[in-house]
């Protein structure tokens, strides 16, 4: 086996009702929190809750509401000035990817002088940070665990992962109940994410057998629990399961990478504004049919595991249903889903720079079948 590298310093509640105690863990970080979330989070009582519960413990808040889907790094600038002038001593960051990847940067910046930009173009930090809790309001926040977060440069609006010392997450809260007013069809999409990340972990070159069965499990834990979340998305046990799977994705992404249908999402969510779980929603039959060839054998093992009996089956079978198994699982939804790229009102055009974007994420690198410029291609006029 090769030597790896795994280390998680973060600490994770997890569980029902865990925000309750949010300002316990704050209070023995700082007295004057920022807090950075969206403005429909405020308008549902979420943030007044989380306020009291910090002001509870004798916290000071900043509330920063503002994010919104097409936030890019001169909002995280302007928030970083805030905690700056502030003199901040915790982030708070509440929300979707969005809103969690601003809060991350913003804790870095705190402790760190110049614009985000000037991090983006190579300059090094100190290595330290405002301390910072992540708490996600979606199933899964891929970035929690890892010394890097994503944004959108204002400059040339595209998404680039910033990875530096100092960047990081303190405290990573995912409490399922936080979950009770996600659009369904929006929270569909995300475990389609979570499913789209554990296969292409458990295919990745980097794979290891430490997080191998993890993989398989948040697989397994998607396919079982989805139905029952679409007839009763108010089960508050279901929402758990779900967000069990994101959380064991996020842990075993550390040493696996996200893989191709995240690059290609990336490039499309950047100057186009398209959400990531609906391409990688999209995009994930695709990819698996990618790299069939070359990964038949962890194919069939998942084709095990979403229920396919493959006993007696060759190998390139086996792996085959696989892709089949999940066409026909999202066809049995019952749920009205976009289904090609083409119906999120992007033009061919726009696909090129989305592989453009996509060729230079890290993780293009593990996938087992490389893949150009003109493969990515491919794939995008194949979803198209």
């Amino acid at each position: 086996m090769k030597v790896f590298e795994f280390t998680i310093p973060t600490q994770v509640q997890f569980g029902i009702d865990s925000i309750a105690r949010l300002g316990y863990w704050a209070h023995g970080l700082g007295n004057r929190a920022i807090i950075v979330t969206e403005n429909a989070l405020t308008q549902d009582g979420t943030i007044s809750d989380i306020e009291s519960i910090l002001k509870g413990k004798g916290i000071e808040t900043i509330l920063y509401d503002a994010i919104f889907p097409n936030a890019t790094s001169e909002t995280i600038d302007e928030i970083a000035l805030i905690a700056r002038k502030s003199k901040a001593n915790v982030m708070v960051g509440i929300g979707g990817s969005r809103a969690c990847n601003v809060g991350k940067i913003v804790s870095f910046l705190s402790k760190n002088d110049g614009d985000v930009s000037d991090y983006i173009h190579g300059k090094e930090g100190n290595g330290e940070r405002v301390p910072y809790i992540e708490v996600p309001t979606t199933f899964r926040e891929v970035y929690a665990l890892t010394s890097s977060a994503f944004l959108t440069d204002v400059y040339d609006q595209t998404n680039k992962v910033l990875t530096a010392g100092g960047i990081g997450t303190d405290i990573l809260v995912v409490d399922p109940v936080l979950l009770s007013g996600l659009p369904v069809k929006t929270a569909v999409y995300t475990a389609f994410d979570i499913l789209a990340l554990s296969i292409e972990g458990y295919i990745s070159l980097k794979v290891n057998p430490l997080v191998e069965p993890v993989l398989l499990r948040g697989i397994e834990i998607v396919y079982t629990n989805l139905k029952n979340y679409i007839k009763n998305p108010l089960d508050v046990t279901t929402r758990e399961r779900l967000c069990t799977a994101g959380l064991f994705t996020s842990i075993a992404n550390i040493i696996t990478g996200f893989g191709l249908s995240f690059a290609l999402s990336m490039g499309m969510n950047g100057k186009n504004r398209v959400s990531k779980a609906i391409t990688s929603y999209i995009l994930l039959p695709f990819m698996m049919e990618y790299n069939l060839a070359v990964a038949a054998g962890r194919f069939a093992k998942i084709a095990r595991v979403m229920g396919r009996d493959v006993s007696g089956v060759a190998e390139a079978d086996a792996a085959l249903s696989a892709v089949e198994e999940l066409r026909e699982f999202r066809s049995g939804l019952g749920i009205d889903l976009a289904m090609r790229i083409g119906e999120l009102g992007l033009e061919k055009d726009d696909l090129a720079e989305a592989a453009e974007v996509a060729i230079r994420f890290e993780d293009i690198n593990s996938i087992p079948r490389r893949a150009s410029f003109e493969n990515l291609m491919d794939i995008l006029e194949k979803a198209y």
